[in-house]
């Protein structure tokens, strides 16, 4: 029950999903694949109970950490690379045609970056995803497909990826293994 209750108190206050004090690191890695946008990524769950297996299915609220490693990342690159990020993990042109229009209002919301920016991006099931700059959520991406295609272009991108991201799991599920 407290953790039910622990739970809801997450979902009412958005200002909650940026507090650091509420979130467990569970794994960074640096992203770097596009050269261009530098960022290191750290995936973060909710205090409390942590499922490995939820967590890759997409079912349990985590929290996507980006701290932008670059001097400065123009509006346009960071653009470009969201835009890449979630139209790679669409699994047909049709359904990137579909979701253009959520697409396009989200990369409008994107800034430049500096370096040591902070970025918040809280996945949410049937909630749609947060994002957090400098403690104020400029964004929320709706779309069951659109979202899950961001989460999986970061936790799937490539396998030392994902095991660097859930590397706190894969290590307790490991030494509870009978």
């Amino acid at each position: 029950m407290r953790y039910f209750l622990l739970f809801l108190l997450l979902l009412a206050s958005p200002s909650i999903w940026a507090d650091d004090n509420q979130w467990v690191t569970l794994g960074s890695s640096p992203i770097n694949w596009g050269y261009l946008t530098p960022y290191q990524l750290e995936l973060q769950a909710p205090i409390g109970q942590h499922n490995l297996k939820d967590i890759r299915s997409g079912v349990q609220p985590v929290r996507f950490k980006l701290t932008w490693l670059s001097p400065n990342t123009s509006e346009a690159d960071v653009q470009t690379h969201f835009k890449a990020l979630i139209e790679s993990k669409l699994e047909t042109p049709e359904s990137i045609q579909f979701n253009q229009q959520s697409i396009r209002k989200l990369l409008k919301k994107l800034p430049a970056t500096k370096r040591h920016d902070v970025w918040h991006v809280v996945f949410a099931p049937d909630q749609g995803t947060l994002f957090i700059i400098e403690q104020q959520v400029v964004h929320t991406l709706i779309g069951a497909e659109v979202n899950r295609a961001l989460y999986q272009a970061w936790l799937y991108q490539n396998p030392v990826t994902t095991a660097k991201l859930l590397k706190r799991l894969n290590k307790f599920q490991q030494d509870n293994q009978p």
